[in-house]
């Protein structure tokens, strides 16, 4: 029953999800036990080990030195035997180094002396052992005397030595045959053994060796055994190679006994000592090892069952945490989630905001939901359940839903599907209550409603405004143009320059407040055509030219010479804000100069990146004002009241570069000008479309490039490398045969004096506001800066290249007569007079209709070679006229002229049958490109 109870106690601790984990980490407690319990196995192995061969070093070093100290004892004795006592009385012969036998007389009292032999052989054993042979008399009165001695100056015994010697004699006169002593001298310590000549008669005194403690060290001294000490019966340390008084100390408690162990006065030993008596003494001898060199000898034992300890339990321990992170936490966590899920579900399922269900499949019923779905389903749940199953389970890979009104007017949404419940198939159904959506929905609709009414107000008001302003404004427009193509003074001439000035700053207002209009409504679309970057360039530059020489501006470009020759884009677009930035840098620049720069950024394959910056000297723009430069009707402070504008440019130009997915940056500071760059993403195609700026190589002939800005050198020198010239940057020698070399000067502003007055040879001379035709006068040229077309035109005459230019720039006031008959339906009468002027002025014969009806009747008595009809007409207009005619079986060209410049217009004009689209106001230039494809059709019909 304990045991069962027991049990009972400890299952929730095993049935806890940490269980596992507890009993993880007291696997690794165990076995980190079991390695730290081997590792101290192996050491204490490994230590008794190295102490037995500890003793065995110290037994045979004693072993050694009873064997020393026996051959002594033996040699004595023998010496002894070898005494004969005799009663007649002698002398007592002494020799020290004898070369032959040796007769020694012994003994003190007449009648008792005893008679010793050396032999040769004996002699050289005593001085190859180092010991000293001495005689001492017995008695009180007994003197010591040397029998033999192997070194020149042996040491006489003490007076000490023969009273201890004489005193033991008196003590124990028969009981004592042999005695060790020892004797000091301020340099050594001497050690003699006695034995009595004569056993027999203690009256025979006393024959000793003596042996030097320098002979006796070397033979105890042993490297494996430690330190040796060598004490007497009296406790007296007599010989040592320490000198620790503490282990001396230690060493009293053993003496007199033999002994094997570790003493020390700490928790731990600090010596292993071996204590062992000498043969046929009471002398002790000590060997000693320190328990630190004992250690130090098994350094690598130690250090393996470290290492091995640290590596076992860090590897166990990493295996464990690994173990741990890979199984147990996930296993855990994934418990703990589930259980979580579990009471989080419930309470999900209870705080919803929506109704929650679950249907079973077999029989319909309920088997779980929440308390909002009591509330909102009701006799619903009942009469549209088995429908909801039979959904949820025809497609089960397809979300199911159902939108449906319940009794008391709400409006629920159910999405279902299938799944399995407690080992069932079921439904879930989640209802959301949607009455406030259809409320919103309904509301949107209406506003959507409104909003498409307004916008359609909108778009008909700008249509509206667009034709009405833009038709007077074609009638004063092309009055003017007209009026300037007739004799003027010069006053009058100034008065018309004012006029069309104003006129066409309110044309570039209107088209600026139709452009924003555009592209607010998503009406402005992009049309991609070839284009040259430098003729671009030299176009827009010679638009501003008049007006930057009115300021005394010095404006020039620095096109990147690497530039493709023809490139893929919307040109009018990119001329429109290169416009909008060059008009802006005149107008806020009141001295210095305005630079156009193009450069070619990277190219891969038919993709390319082109930069263009408009760089002035200019006021410059304050810090604060750079965040909104580029929003709507916004103007710097301090520049509203300078010249006129509405704030528009800046603002166009930024929603047209990021419509050509380009990047158009400011850089600006006041008082040091201000910089727009202009990045734009192109295409690259090839120039056979087009006639190319130089349609021939120049000669590779040196042309020298000065200019006052390094920059335009540097810029032209590489434009005339690409053409083939060798051309080099710098002032050039003015004497030798440099001189009939060419040179090209550049000024950026008007041309007052050359930059080398004296220099004698063929000289160019290209100016900002020079002629755009190459003149010749005396070996010298003069271009305009900003053609380059015209540049190398005059370095080809230089050379020697002739070429006709002439035929490829038309004077653009004396367009090319067309010779056609209009048939032209305007019903505002000054257009109509405007039209008649300008066809007239272009070589063609008109007649004025005033409404399409009249137009149709025309068309019918008459022959036309073009049909030139307004689009907004009262009556029939201009789309019913031409699809009157094209079902009339007309095929003369026909032509839509209106004042509506909305997105659209050109593709209702095609709609109705008409072949192209003129947008009001527009110049004698642009009908005239216009009519120019069809100057033929007269002769074709004829």
């Amino acid at each position: 029953m304990r045991l069962k109870s027991y049990l009972q106690q400890i299952n929730p601790l095993l049935s806890n999800p940490e269980a596992a984990r507890h009993l993880l980490r007291l696997l690794a407690l165990v076995l980190s036990a079991g390695i730290l319990g081997g590792a101290y196995s192996f050491l204490l192995l490994s230590f008794n080990t190295d102490i037995s061969k500890r003793r065995g070093y110290m037994s045979s070093a004693i072993a050694e030195a009873h064997t020393f100290f026996t051959n002594r004892e033996a040699l004595l004795e023998s010496l002894s035997l070898t005494a004969i006592a005799r009663t007649t009385p002698g002398k007592l012969p002494m020799a020290n180094i004898p070369s032959e036998e040796v007769h020694l007389l012994l003994g003190d009292k007449p009648g008792k002396q005893w008679s010793l032999w050396l032999t040769p052989r004996m002699c050289d054993y005593l001085r190859a052992k180092q010991v000293n042979l001495l005689y001492v008399g017995a008695g009180p009165q007994g003197q010591a005397r040397w029998l033999y001695s192997a070194i020149a100056h042996a040491h006489t015994p003490s007076a000490t030595l023969l009273r201890r010697l004489q005193g033991e004699q008196a003590r124990q006169p028969a009981a004592v045959d042999e005695l060790w002593l020892a004797d000091q001298d301020e340099q050594h310590t001497h050690l003699y053994i006695f034995q009595r000549l004569d056993q027999r008669d203690p009256d025979s005194g006393w024959l000793g060796l003596e042996i030097d403690s320098r002979e006796v060290s070397p033979t105890l001294n042993d490297a494996t055994s430690g330190k040796f000490m060598m004490y007497n019966a009296d406790g007296m340390l007599v010989f040592s190679n320490s000198s620790d008084q503490a282990l001396s100390q230690l060493l009293l408690a053993h003496q007199g006994s033999d002994f094997f162990g570790f003493v020390g006065q700490g928790l731990l030993p600090e010596y292993l000592v071996i204590n062992k008596p000498l043969m046929s003494s009471d002398w002790q001898l000590v060997y000693a090892i320190d328990l630190l060199a004992i250690l130090s000898g098994l350094w690598l034992q130690i250090v393996g069952a470290l290492l091995f300890c640290l590596l076992s339990i860090g590897l166990m321990l990493l295996l464990i945490r690994r173990f741990e992170q890979r199984f147990i936490s996930p296993t855990v966590q994934r418990i703990r989630a589930l259980v979580e899920s579990e009471l989080f579900n419930r309470d999900v399922i209870e705080t919803a905001p929506v109704a929650l269900c679950v249907l079973r499949r077999s029989d319909g019923q309920v088997v779980l939901e929440n308390r909002l779905a009591q509330q909102w389903l009701g006799e619903a749940r009942v009469s549209r359940s088995a429908a909801w199953i039979e959904q949820a389970f025809a497609e089960p890979c397809v979300a199911c839903g159902d939108d449906f009104e319940t009794s008391d007017g709400r409006h629920l949404y159910l999405s279902c599907a299938p799944t399995r419940y407690k080992g069932e198939d079921v439904v879930l159904c989640v209802f959301s209550d949607i009455s406030a959506r259809k409320q919103i929905e309904a509301a949107l609709e209406d506003a959507r409603r409104a909003a498409d009414s307004a916008n359609e107000a909108k778009t008909q008001f700008l249509a509206t405004m667009s034709h009405e302003i833009r038709t007077p404004l074609y009638g004063v427009l092309g009055t003017l143009e007209l009026l300037s193509r007739t004799t003027l003074d010069g006053q009058q001439r100034d008065y018309l320059q004012a006029i069309e000035g104003s006129s066409a700053t309110l044309l570039q207002l209107i088209c600026d407040v139709l452009d924003v209009s555009k592209i607010e409504a998503g009406q402005l679309a992009l049309e991609r055509s070839e284009f040259c970057v430098a003729e671009l360039a030299m176009e827009v530059i010679q638009s501003y030219s008049a007006a930057a020489r009115n300021k005394g501006l010095q404006l020039y470009g620095c096109l990147d010479p690497h530039l493709p020759e023809r490139l893929i884009g919307d040109v009018n677009r990119i001329r429109q804000i290169l416009n909008n930035l060059l008009s802006n840098a005149v107008k806020f620049t009141d001295c210095g100069r305005v630079v156009l720069r193009a450069k070619l950024l990277n190219r891969e394959g038919e993709r390319c990146s082109v930069l263009w910056q408009v760089a002035d000297s200019g006021k410059g723009i304050a810090e604060q004002d750079h965040a909104n430069i580029f929003d709507p009707f916004y103007q710097s402070e301090g520049h509203t009241q300078l010249v006129p504008g509405t704030g528009l440019g800046l603002a166009i130009c930024q929603r047209l570069t990021q419509l050509m997915n380009g990047q158009l940056r400011l850089v600006s500071e006041l008082g040091l000008g201000s910089s727009f760059s202009l990045t734009l993403p192109l295409e690259v195609t090839s120039a056979a479309s087009a006639p190319a700026l130089a349609p021939f190589n120049l000669l590779a002939e040196r042309i020298h490039v000065v200019s006052p800005i390094h920059e335009l050198a540097e810029t032209f020198a590489g434009w005339l490398c690409r053409w083939g010239a060798r051309a080099q940057v710098g002032m050039p020698p003015t004497t030798g045969p440099a001189t009939c070399e060419l040179l090209l000067e550049l000024h950026p502003g008007s041309l007052e004096q050359p930059l080398l007055a004296q220099w004698l040879g063929p000289r160019i001379l290209a100016s900002a506001f020079g002629s755009w035709e190459a003149r010749e006068d005396v070996r010298q040229w003069q271009v305009n800066l900003t053609d380059l077309g015209a540049l190398h035109h005059a370095v080809s005459q230089a050379q020697g290249l002739h070429r006709a230019r002439g035929e490829t720039l038309a004077h653009a006031d004396a367009p090319e007569p067309l010779g056609l008959h209009v048939l032209v339906a305007e019903d505002n009468v000054i257009n109509q007079l405007i039209l008649r002027d300008q066809l007239k002025e272009l070589g063609c014969s008109v007649t004025l209709a005033g409404d399409g009806e009249q137009a149709l009747h025309a068309w019918q008595h008459e022959r036309f070679d073009l049909v030139l009809s307004d689009v907004n007409m009262p009556g029939m207009n201009g789309y019913a006229l031409a699809r009157a005619l094209r079902q009339q079986g007309c095929t003369l060209p026909i032509i839509g002229a209106t004042a509506n410049a909305l997105r659209g217009e050109e593709e209702l004009c095609l709609a109705a049958g008409m072949d192209r689209c003129l947008i009001k106001p527009f110049n004698l230039q642009a009908l005239f490109n216009c009519l120019a494809p069809y100057r033929g059709s007269r002769l074709e019909a004829l």
